[in-house]
């Protein structure tokens, strides 16, 4: 008998070994598959503000009494890009991780469940990607970052830590911990910080022990209060953007919320997460489950929660509601369904035949796509922030008056929205420029991934045309634009600056594309003309790229190219390409 306990007891023990390292292994990968397009994640929008020191957007009081009460956001913001980049990475890519823990972790914590819930983990980890609203302006960029998953973090550790303690003796840190979370936890966006004050006021009301959430209330309440009753959001509301808004009532901006489909249009992004919540219940119908009393009733707040935190928009002065703001109600609907989710127990049942695989196995499959576009944008775009920084170096060495840089080229993603905040900040002061030097971004649409060696060096049809002193066509390639169906660019090579010869003001580079989709029809001629001023010099070739639409390569018969002098309305030179002898 005695054996049989041992060898039981040995037993148990060998299951939560194996469980532990079950654990720390899906840490690790997540960990890594977090802080992969991090990295590569380059500089964007208003990170060059936090990065330059400032003496206004980087002061945060003048922040807080001109522009925004988000302190908890701003302040970290500039905090973490003082930092070296591969510590600020890592940071990230670790709060991001602690979030979804929290996230998945919640009901157990709740529950005083001291288990780890992988399975909780894993969904909560593929639906983040999957089903958020605005990927990469969230998560990505340092700023977004800041601004959304760093506030939901704290709001997450805020409950996370008040249901851990609030059956515990109290001790005096829980008096320094739990204000100080509350404050966070209120000042964290516009919308969600009106709903961490009515949870800790729902809680309060339903939970036994109330102790902590009376500690924490007050500080929610400053909280919020201080970030919607900042000088700043008043200051800003002064700009002639918002005066259709500023003018009308609360009543009348709640009323056009609801009443039009702005607020219906902001739970289009979810439709991933209410598939898992019929999932799920379908899960609970098969095995005749129930899900406990309490995982039900908090699952149904959280989840109501969500919907009122888009609710929160309907007092707004920006209409519709910009995707990253919809973040909040992100997390709140994850929260629920961990709830929800965390009474599917399998003990003793082979993984093949739980039905919580193949609903993993089936969220992995848009994970998937959703994962390796979103990555390789980033690492592309990671490739060409160099290939525009070299422009605005070589050009501020030559004390150019105008730097031009290509656009960027975000290439293909699963969800559109998945791409970071294309704006860029203060780019002078970031690469300090002389004052009066503009950088200024070409006025045609780069339709290739200029980061591409093999793209760069690409010879679709080698070419040696003369355009004037030691200057040649060198190549002409039509390359598919990835972004949309069926959509194609013309790109020419060529071996030195056009500039060297021809001045912008006065020429321009003309590229007359003669198509027609079957021989029975007539040749149609599209013209793509654009400014010398559209060169990117990559690899020693200057390269100009001219988006043409649904015009195929088999469809097109001959391209003219060549420079038109815009003073005398002439030709100064032309060559012809024959599409179909190539």
């Amino acid at each position: 008998m005695d054996q049989l306990k041992r060898s039981r007891t040995k037993d148990n023990d060998g299951t939560r070994h194996n469980k532990k390292l079950v654990i720390l292994f899906c840490m690790c990968i997540a960990f890594i598959l977090l802080i992969i397009p991090l990295i590569f994640t380059p500089v964007s929008s208003d990170d060059f503000i936090y990065i330059v020191d400032n003496s206004k957007w980087s002061d945060i009081a003048w922040r807080y009494m001109n522009w925004s009460g988000r302190i908890v956001a701003d302040g970290a913001s500039l905090i973490l890009l003082k930092l070296p980049t591969i510590v600020y990475t890592i940071l990230k890519a670790g709060i991001w991780l602690g979030l979804i823990i929290l996230i998945s972790q919640l009901p157990a914590i709740t529950n005083k469940d001291t288990g780890w819930n992988i399975k909780n983990f894993i969904i909560v980890f593929l639906l983040y990607w999957i089903a958020n609203p605005n990927l990469g302006q969230t998560s990505f960029w340092t700023v977004g970052f800041t601004n959304y998953i760093l506030t939901n973090f704290f709001i997450l550790l805020y409950f996370a830590l008040i249901f851990f303690l609030k059956d515990k003796k109290i001790k005096l840190w829980h008096f320094l911990a739990i204000p100080l979370l509350g404050l966070l936890a209120g000042n964290s966006n516009e919308n969600t910080s009106i709903v961490v004050v009515l949870l800790t006021i729902v809680f309060l009301l339903i939970e036994k022990k109330k102790r902590l959430f009376l500690l924490g209330l007050p500080f929610t309440i400053v909280g919020a209060l201080s970030l919607l009753l900042s000088p700043g959001q008043s200051e800003r509301l002064k700009n002639p953007i918002f005066q259709i808004s500023r003018e009308q009532s609360l009543l009348q901006r709640l009323w056009n919320y609801f009443s039009s489909p702005w607020f219906i249009e902001t739970f289009k992004s979810f439709s991933w997460i209410f598939v898992t919540f019929i999932l799920i219940g379908f899960i609970y119908f098969l095995r005749r489950q129930q899900p406990q009393k309490k995982n039900m009733i908090y699952s149904l707040i959280f989840f109501f929660s969500a919907i009122i935190a888009n609710a929160a928009f309907g007092g707004s002065y920006v209409f519709p509601v910009s995707l990253r703001s919809l973040n909040g109600a992100l997390i709140l609907f994850l929260i629920s369904i961990a709830f929800f989710l965390s009474d599917l127990q399998y003990e003793r049942i082979p993984f093949h035949k739980r039905s919580a695989t193949y609903l993993v196995i089936l969220l992995c499959l848009p994970f998937v796509l959703t994962y390796y576009y979103a990555t390789k944008s980033v690492i592309s775009l990671h490739g060409q922030f160099k290939v525009r920084e070299q422009a605005i170096l070589d050009g501020k060495k030559r004390n150019q008056k105008t730097i031009y840089i290509p656009n960027y080229y975000v290439g293909k993603l699963y969800n559109p929205s998945d791409s970071i905040d294309l704006y860029q900040g203060n780019l002078n002061d970031y690469y300090e420029v002389e004052t009066g030097t503009r950088i200024v971004s070409f006025d045609k649409d780069f339709s290739f991934d200029y980061s591409n060696e093999k793209l760069i060096n690409a010879k679709q049809i080698v070419l040696n045309r003369s355009f004037g002193k030691n200057i040649y066509l060198k190549a002409l390639n039509v390359f598919s634009d990835d972004r949309n169906v069926n959509n194609y660019s013309v790109n020419l090579t060529f071996n030195e600056n056009l500039l060297q010869n021809y001045s912008s003001d006065e020429a321009m580079l003309f590229i007359h594309v003669y198509w027609r989709r079957d021989s029975n029809s007539a040749i149609t001629r599209f013209d793509v003309n654009t400014s010398l001023n559209n060169q990117l010099l990559v690899e020693d070739k200057y390269i100009f790229s001219s988006p043409i639409g649904d015009i195929r390569p088999q469809d097109i018969e001959h391209i003219d190219v060549g420079i038109h002098n815009l003073k005398t309305n002439k030709t100064d030179e032309q060559t012809t390409v024959d599409m179909k002898k190539k």
